[in-house]
């Protein structure tokens, strides 16, 4: 993300996003909270695991703060809201009492959207997953409405939904996401996708309830839908990074909504994993050393240990690549601003 750190090529980047010229002081300040992204990120590859979680986050909000405001058309960053858009809900009850028993109960700590960086880095990025498939082309955007200010959200929710995660997670509970085996969109048939795995018939159950219509039995299902339902009730697409296929290509699934029927981008899963991990480490130090360290409850450390792993690694490359779509597809940029 280097790019990021020059202002001139910055200004260009944003002329060609948004036609039109962007000023010195707002180039300034987009380059150098990717400056501080940078510097958090090699910090925190340097230290101690006691520690890094709470750095990967300084550095992933930096990182969200710069994108945030090359995507953003008007405005510099003294307009932004302070606070980081995202809260605890009740971790104090989950984590009281017995180390152990607080560890074991991970998955259960939640997570609440609050107006702040998520909040806006959400709004600006229009909560928008890019999606490949068998290629190393971009096939679209999908784009999800804003969930509501408030929506919780667990680490177990989370986690559930990231497929890199899921041989480590796969010993602690079922995953949201099933694989998919293929994938086509057009005005004439629709939305067609067949998933596969041994989580298809659960995942194309509830897309079921959603109005999609389902076939299939065993590990091959298939789900359609019409234009009407997919723009009511869109597909939450995931894709599985760290092992990609051929080295190049991200590996598509599609998982369940979060409750309520909220969907939240790649980029917006990932930043709040970020979140709860590096509150996690700051305000809860002995059980995190508890957990990094092999104490008793300790099940969920494989996950977390590759949840980290995951956030570092993938989180830099979904900003560039979304930089990279923004830049070739100005249009779609220009028609998110007139909705706003």
């Amino acid at each position: 993300m280097l790019g990021l750190e020059s202002q001139e090529i910055v200004q260009k980047r944003f002329e060609k996003i948004h036609a039109r010229k962007l000023n010195a002081r707002r180039a300034a300040e987009i380059s150098a909270a990717a400056r501080q992204s940078r510097e958090y990120f090699r910090n925190a590859n340097a230290s101690d695991y006691s520690v890094r979680p709470l750095l990967t986050f300084y550095g992933i909000a930096c990182l969200s703060r710069a994108l945030l405001l090359l995507m953003k058309p008007q405005g510099g960053e003294e307009g932004l809201t302070a606070g980081h858009g995202l809260e605890t809900v009740g971790w104090r009850n989950v984590m009281s009492g017995d180390v152990a028993n607080g560890l074991k109960k991970l998955e259960d700590l939640k997570i609440v959207r609050r107006s702040g960086l998520f909040s806006e880095f959400l709004v600006h990025v229009r909560n928008t997953t890019l999606l490949y498939y068998r290629s190393g082309a971009t096939i679209g955007p999908c784009e999800y409405d804003e969930p509501n200010i408030g929506a919780e959200i667990s680490l177990g929710d989370l986690f559930s939904r990231i497929p890199d995660l899921w041989w480590d997670y796969s010993t602690v509970s079922e995953s949201q996401y099933a694989g998919v085996r293929e994938f086509s969109n057009s005005e004439e048939k629709g939305l067609q996708v067949e998933l596969c795995g041994d989580r298809a018939s659960f995942v194309a159950g509830v897309y079921a309830e959603l109005g999609y219509e389902v076939a299939g039995h065993g590990e091959y299902h298939s789900i359609t839908c019409d234009s009407s339902t997919l723009s009511t009730d869109p597909p939450m697409f995931v894709h599985g990074y760290v092992h990609k296929m051929m080295g190049a290509i991200p590996l598509l699934s599609l998982a369940v909504p979060f409750r309520g029927g909220a969907r939240f981008s790649q980029l917006c899963i990932t930043f709040m994993v970020s979140y709860a991990l590096g509150i996690l480490v700051r305000y809860y130090p002995t059980h995190w050393i508890a957990l990094i360290n092999g104490g008793q409850g300790d099940v969920l450390w494989p996950t977390v240990n590759r949840a980290q792993y995951y956030v570092e690694n993938i989180f830099p490359e979904l900003v560039s690549d979304y930089v990279a779509f923004a830049m070739d597809n100005p249009e779609w940029v220009a028609k998110g601003h007139s909705k706003e």
